[in-house]
């Protein structure tokens, strides 16, 4: 028979802090994500050679990393050479440099899917490339 009170005192509150934390990494990782990827994106379709070049390294080095390997350097790696996060920090960090990289690739992806004759009639009705 399952233990009602057992689970109501003794796994509930360990669990709801759990969600707690778990929702306050979305709420900070995945806008701040956004953003990032936003940033790297435009950076690969208009930026010159350097800055699409360096954005592009950025992606492949973060997309062809696994999260739990770029987690491991950030919270155990890091403090080997003085920088040192708490274990909160360095998820938020990873998850948004990993979600970063993931987005830019979807945005530069819509970007470079409008046609030179769609930018040309924006630009015909006054809009930039912003």
């Amino acid at each position: 028979m399952i233990d009602l009170i057992f689970i109501r005192d003794i796994l509930l509150p360990p669990l709801l802090k759990g969600v707690i934390v778990t929702i306050e990494l979305i709420v900070l990782s995945i806008p701040l994500g956004l953003i990032l990827g936003i940033l790297i994106a435009v950076g690969r379709a208009y930026g010159n050679k350097i800055i699409s070049s360096l954005c592009a390294i950025y992606t492949i080095f973060f997309r062809g990393i696994p999260l739990l390997v770029q987690l491991f350097i950030l919270y155990f790696g890091l403090p080997s050479i003085g920088i040192f996060f708490s274990p909160f920090v360095a998820a938020t960090i990873g998850f948004i440099l990993c979600s970063g990289a993931y987005h830019s690739e979807y945005i530069r992806g819509a970007i470079q899917s409008i046609k030179s004759g769609q930018m040309m009639a924006a630009e015909a009705l006054g809009m930039n490339k912003f």
